[in-house]
């Protein structure tokens, strides 16, 4: 009878222990990390009789979670990598709104400039036309400096979010450690703690979003992490420390340090390899550096592209002009320094008039200001054979007669038509009404507009290519973003079908496992109606 009650309440006691751990499973279905549980059972063995041998029942051997280390492992680089692509592209984007803004960047207010511009050219007598140059030039300073201060704000951003992320990560390092010594403490029983295990998975898998983080099993049950680039994150029960700090390269950015014990490791991008770390360090260190730079060659451009050509002219009153911008580069501000439309170098200094006596087919085709002109008052003067005698400062030179159409001196081109004759004479002459004359204005459009303005073309081409570059950044990493998530949504589903919890199986499971603890109840119940029979029995 003692074997029958045995193998009953063995039985019964696997049935109990079937039934707690699914419905210990039912309980965590929704529980983020949780790893589906089983209990694990071996035959209690036999015992010899003559007639062969009678088993002994069922001996509960543990219980063990769904878990496959693979599966985990690419859960694990899948979301490291979804996180920087994710947090990489959202920054991206919002630089992009920062320069893309058709109708108030830095395209437009130079077009406006522009604009203005050739009203002074056509009518360059009217304050009122040389004014809205003023405003526009300083309208166009004060976008630049809102698209660098922008910017700026976004690398403190950055900066702040790397310096909390940081901290995060000291926090989960320290968890972590914790459940090392816990798991490490109860794995001497033998037995796999699973729920803590499920746990640490789920530190780990948090870790990886900040940053790609390697983890090394060990035999006494801890894990040891590393980071992308090899660097030691935590060794057993001992965890070092990210910290943040000033650069020293650049007090303008902020520096992470991994310590542990005495020894102090600058950390760089790719030694965090991902998560939103390495997104953020990524994007300040790479695209936002780029959009800097060509925001400050822009911005330089445009100041050496106006500010020469106002040096070439003279303003209302018949000065030389000065320059139109102020900028030295990066970490100074772009200014406009007209305080006036009358400084606004619109004239020439000089033009060209045919001299007195000129006869036959000479014309003056085209006259340009090309530099800064010394000698106010030139006269050239044809010989027959088309030489001619150039008169500027009390020098004469003979010059032979030119190979084209264009005579070039003292910072002052100008094209001929027509064939000069013996006697003919050209005067360039100091302008007499530099207030009515808007050529150099006209000119500063030109320059702006001209291929050679920039290495990249005109202004508005150059600050196009500086738009396209981010763009391109942009959609490529917005094209990574969606890649990655495709990858992390593939491996949450492989991991989920492995190890997650199935309510419908459960509660087939539940209603299997309740018959069988009926059924063991039914074996002690004979176990002891037969102990009853055999009491009944001895006691005639």
């Amino acid at each position: 009878m003692a074997g029958l009650l045995g193998i009953g309440q063995s039985a019964l006691m696997a049935a109990y222990a079937q039934l707690q751990t699914t419905g210990h499973n039912i309980a965590n279905a929704n529980t983020p990390g949780y790893s589906r549980q089983e209990a694990v059972f071996a035959t209690a063995g036999g015992t010899y009789t003559g007639g062969g041998f009678l088993g002994m029942g069922v001996d509960l051997v543990t219980v063990q979670r769904r878990y496959d280390r693979f599966l985990a492992g690419e859960l694990a680089s899948s979301t490291a990598a979804s996180a920087a692509d994710t947090t990489r592209a959202a920054h991206l984007e919002r630089l992009q709104r920062v320069l893309a803004d058709t109708d108030n960047g830095i395209g437009a207010a130079i077009d406006d400039l522009n604009a203005a511009l050739a009203d002074v050219a056509n009518r360059a007598s009217d304050p009122t036309a040389r004014q809205v140059v003023v405003q526009r030039a300083d309208t166009l300073a004060q976008r630049i400096r809102n698209a660098d201060a922008q910017m700026h704000a976004l690398g403190r951003d950055a900066d702040e979010q790397i310096g909390n992320a940081a901290e995060r990560v000291n926090e989960l390092l320290g968890r972590f450690a914790g459940l090392n010594e816990r798991i490490s403490a109860v794995q001497a029983s033998g037995h796999a703690p699973n729920d803590l295990l499920d746990e640490r998975d789920r530190v780990l898998l948090e870790l990886n979003g900040y940053m790609k983080v390697t983890a090394q099993a060990q035999d006494d049950g801890t894990v040891n992490l590393f980071a992308a680039g090899g660097e030691g994150l935590l060794v057993g029960s001992r965890a070092a420390r990210l910290d943040v700090g000033t650069d020293p390269n650049d007090a303008s950015r902020q520096r992470i340090v991994l310590k542990n014990g005495t020894a102090a490791l600058p950390m760089s991008a790719a030694s965090f390899g991902g998560g939103s770390i390495g997104g953020l360090m990524r994007f300040r260190d790479e695209d936002l550096v780029a959009a800097r730079s060509a925001l400050s060659t822009l911005a330089t451009d445009i100041a050496t592209t106006y500010n020469d050509r106002q040096k070439f002219g003279l303003d209302a009153g018949g000065n030389t002009g000065g320059d139109m911008f102020a900028y030295a580069g990066p970490g100074s501000d772009f200014r406009s320094l007209l305080a006036s439309g009358s400084q606004l170098a619109a004239a020439w200094p000089v033009t060209a008039q045919l001299g007195a006596g000129t006869s036959g087919t000479l014309k003056i085709g085209a006259f340009d200001v090309v530099g800064a002109v010394t000698q106010p008052s030139t006269t050239i003067a044809f010989r027959a054979d088309g030489s001619y005698d150039l008169s500027s400062g009390g020098t004469s030179t003979h010059y032979p007669a030119p190979s084209g159409p264009t005579i070039a001196h003292d910072g002052w081109s100008l094209t001929l038509r027509g064939t000069p004759q013996m006697g003919d004479v050209i005067d360039i002459v100091p302008n007499a009404n530099p207030a009515t004359d808007g050529r150099n204005a006209r000119a500063m459009i030109l320059d702006s507009q001209s291929a050679a303005a920039t290495t990249s073309g005109s202004l508005t081409d150059s600050f196009a290519t500086m738009l396209g570059g981010v763009g391109a950044l942009t959609q490529s990493a917005q094209a990574s973003r969606t890649s990655s998530a495709g990858l992390l949504s593939n491996a949450q589903a492989a991991q989920a079908e492995h190890s997650a919890v199935n309510l419908d199986e459960e509660a087939a499971r539940l209603m299997q496992y309740q018959q069988m603890y009926q059924a063991a109840a039914k074996v002690i119940q004979a176990a002891q109606s037969m102990f009853d029979s055999l009491l009944a029995a001895t006691a005639r």
